[in-house]
């Protein structure tokens, strides 16, 4: 069994740079908070440098010490990924952490990308599937690199419908379609492994839910938002499982982390099921993620 981990991380993380997408609100700004705490350098990737700007300052309030920047990332749009990748790879030469934090929830209406992708999937999946990609090489280059897909246990609830991942043939579901991209996290964190271990990296994919956590997008949501208004936890504590993913040693790679009682608890391992662990599944939205994003990752059986 995992010993459980402590109310904080604990971990000294001097010398190692990390990556929080979202980094700005919510568990990405409690993640980067507590990541700076313990000695990392937090890169906070977010779509406006101002609000960026601005979680580093209310960081360096609590923490004077903390080494921070800010680089713009819009994971809605392929051309800042990509300039986002350039300007982390002119700075940097490793990457300990990337924490695959941002994320879209239960939109009410149907929103899509210019390229006409469905929002959730654009921004949960595909968006951190290509940084993910862009900034590979640099992640089996650093010794025992994390890479936490931010996932939830609504995954259980979805099927990958291949046929219509957009949401153009059948009628619009805004849970439906935020229960097919946290499965699609944890068909990405599986399969990225195998790229990791093909490469003969020291690199792990994990993955995290945080539960019922009281952060501003959460509160605002239908439903949802009236019981996480009255019911949830403190955002420190929604984070607890992303940051054990990210920091905790000797957890096995390809670990998925939420509260032990579903939605409250301490963070403990969850065994996946259904679809998430079907290899050929996961194998066949790794191959139409490249395509759409048009991204090829080395093969998985190369350096086996």
């Amino acid at each position: 069994m995992q010993q459980q981990p402590n109310n904080k991380n604990s971990q000294n993380l001097t010398g190692k740079t990390a990556v929080v997408t979202g980094g700005n609100v919510g568990l990405g700004f409690q993640s980067a908070l507590e990541l700076a705490e313990s000695g990392a350098h937090v890169v906070i990737a977010c779509r406006s440098v101002e609000k960026g700007e601005t979680a580093m300052a209310r960081i360096r309030q609590k923490v004077s010490s903390a080494s921070l920047e800010v680089i713009p990332l819009d994971l809605t749009d392929r051309d800042s990924i990509h300039q986002f990748a350039q300007v982390f790879s002119s700075k940097h030469d490793r990457l300990d952490i990337l924490l695959s934090n941002a994320g879209v929830v239960n939109l009410k209406e149907l929103a899509r990308t210019k390229e006409g992708w469905e929002m959730h999937f654009a921004t949960n999946h595909l968006g951190h599937f290509l940084l993910t990609g862009l900034l590979f090489e640099t992640l089996v280059a650093t010794p025992d690199a994390r890479v936490v897909t931010v996932s939830s246990g609504a995954y259980k609830a979805a099927k990958m419908n291949f046929d219509d991942l957009h949401w153009e043939n059948r009628p619009y579901a805004r849970i439906g379609s935020y229960a097919e991209s946290k499965l699609a996290n944890l068909l990405f964190m599986s399969a990225l492994q195998r790229r990791f271990d093909a490469a003969g990296s020291s690199a792990k994919s994990m993955s995290a839910h945080p539960g019922l956590a009281a952060t501003e997008r959460q509160q605002s949501i239908g439903i949802g938002g009236w019981l996480s208004r009255v019911m949830a936890r403190p955002v420190s504590f929604g984070a607890r499982p992303q940051m054990m993913a990210a920091t905790a040693p000797d957890l096995p790679a390809c670990t998925f982390l939420g509260p032990r009682f579903g939605m409250w608890g301490s963070p403990s391992p969850i065994k996946l099921s259904g679809l998430a662990i079907d290899e050929k599944v996961q194998e066949k939205l790794w191959a139409i993620s490249e395509e759409l994003t048009e991204f090829q990752y080395p093969k998985a059986t190369e350096n086996a």
